[in-house]
């Protein structure tokens, strides 16, 4: 079975719907529908079992499923049962939610622990005093954080010299339109990578909304700013090709993405900190979908972090042909998610066309970005309000997400295309009690550095098995980037601009 793997099972399956290993399949399904009736948790019966008779059933009901089982005593789940299971803990595999653990106490209750002698401790009050300084509270500094702050002495290292390699590399000079201010220039490598720098021979770099953006603005992002001349790209995939003094966790040869932005990666060879850079699993799946890596854990952060969503809820995305709103549709499809593409239809393309494609990686349904959206989905007969906007757009784009809203439901900004900031009514706020928040993947990337790992290799196996992928075209870095760049300007072009290295550069 492609891109499928095998688990242990800790239980007996046929002991969990009482029958035994020659039980026939009609025998099989009746144990399930009186087990599961007795069972289910809004019944009385435990969440954790009702999951458990679930899982027995929908083997045992298989019969490559069951054979195998009979045969190992293990269970063959593919890529899409094993990414519902983990996905935001399995709740999406589940035919009912379990129960939140915790409720948070009321405030009656909290000013009466708050007014106890244990809370007017001198350790609770140092903890209270030490919570008021804000995240400076407290800090431990390694030898690492000491590095980073006031670098090594020069010379209490050996340095790695490199080759004399003059590389390509893509140059803006200056704030202003990015056919007139971007070119490809030769620039010599440095004679030697300094303590903890790695030489990077970047493989697929991506143009993004951002990176144009940073373009016609001389060199802003976020907050952070740099200075013209400048190489643009804050995102791409290479393969280290050489380590510096002090490198401990790259090595020759490993596959790595940029952490932070500005690393300037719209060229051929890069040097980098190790600190700066994200090492990946070589060969955990094609390097072009490595490319696109900060849209894929956009669209999974997205979706497993909105709260309260199940099977049969509906979202809302406006950009939804963008490499994001393509993986946002996919994945809300695995979830058995329904979903409201909204896309621009200005840009002389074949609306139909997009619309047709859309739907074929999951929207249910697809709209042009304009008007009245919730007064288009009543026409539709399509009454399932979404409980989740996506806004990746802003300006009025964001107000039609808004309006479309169910009561209480959840607006997440995660990029402004338009260039125009989100505006609601108060009558959203108030009457409608909507609920808005930002979301910046690289942000969630540093807080959460430890939990990376296993999100990528939920990604690499879905990917893999071809259940979640992204458009993308290829260009030439060093002789097609003029071309590339006219693409990557196109509204409506529905796939991601990539640039691609083959040739890193000549020796002087």
């Amino acid at each position: 079975m492609p891109g499928a793997v095998m688990e242990e099972s800790d239980h007996n399956l046929y002991n969990l719907l009482g029958l035994g290993p020659k039980a026939k399949d009609t025998e099989i399904r009746r144990a399930f529908r009186n087990l599961v009736t007795r069972a289910h948790p809004d019944k009385g019966g435990d969440a954790a079992r009702f999951r458990l008779i679930q899982q027995a059933y929908e083997v045992l009901s298989d019969p490559n499923k069951r054979s195998h089982y009979d045969q190992t005593g293990k269970i063959i789940k593919t890529a899409e049962e094993e990414f519902m299971d983990s996905f935001a803990g399995g709740n999406y595999r589940d035919k009912v939610r379990a129960a939140e653990t915790s409720e948070a106490s009321n405030i009656s209750e909290q000013i009466t622990v708050r007014q106890s002698k244990e809370a007017g401790s001198h350790g609770a009050g140092f903890e209270a005093w030490m919570r008021g300084r804000g995240s400076g509270g407290v800090q431990v500094f390694t030898a690492d954080d000491v590095i980073d702050q006031f670098g090594v002495v020069k010379g209490s290292y050996d340095a790695v010299p490199l080759p004399r390699i003059k590389a390509h590399a893509v140059r803006c000079s200056g704030a202003g339109r990015p056919r007139e201010v971007l070119g490809v220039e030769a620039e010599e490598l440095p004679a030697e990578l300094e303590w903890g720098q790695v030489l990077v021979s970047i493989r697929y770099a991506a143009v993004n909304p951002a990176d144009l953006y940073t373009v016609a603005t001389g060199g802003t992002y976020g907050q952070e700013h740099v200075s013209v001349p400048f190489v643009p790209g804050h995102d791409a995939v290479g393969v280290i090709v050489k380590t510096g003094p002090g490198v401990k966790g790259l090595q020759e040869n490993d596959w790595v993405v940029p952490l932070k932005p500005f690393l300037g990666t719209w060229r051929s060879l890069l040097v980098a900190g190790e600190k700066d850079l994200l090492r990946l699993a070589p060969d955990a799946m094609p390097m072009e979908q490595c490319a696109v890596l900060r849209e894929t854990l956009t669209a999974y952060r997205l979706l497993e972090d909105a709260p309260g969503l199940k099977p049969g809820d509906c979202v809302a995305l406006n950009a939804a042909n963008s490499a994001v709103g393509q993986m946002v549709l996919q994945l809300a499809s695995l979830l058995r998610l329904r979903t409201v593409a909204v896309v621009s239809d200005d840009a002389g393309g074949d609306f139909d066309k997009t619309a047709d494609w859309l739907k074929s990686l999951g929207a249910s349904v697809v709209l042009p970005d304009r008007g009245n959206l919730k007064a288009e989905l009543d026409k539709l007969k399509f009454f399932a309000k979404p409980k989740l906007a996506l806004d990746a757009v802003g300006g009025l784009s964001s107000t039609r997400l808004s309006d479309m809203l169910a009561e209480g439901g959840q607006l997440v900004v995660y990029g402004c295309m338009s260039g125009k900031s989100p505006t609601w009514t108060w009558h959203s706020w108030v009457f409608q009690g909507i609920q808005v928040r930002g979301f910046n993947i690289r942000r969630w990337v540093q807080e959460h550095r430890k939990r990376v790992p296993v999100l990528l290799e939920s990604i690499a196996k879905l990917v893999n098995a071809g259940k979640l992928t992204a458009a993308y075209t290829e260009y030439e870095l060093a002789t097609e980037f003029g071309e590339a760049l006219e693409h990557a300007l196109e509204r409506g072009k529905n796939t991601k601009v990539l640039l691609k290295v083959s040739d890193v550069g000549v020796q002087y």
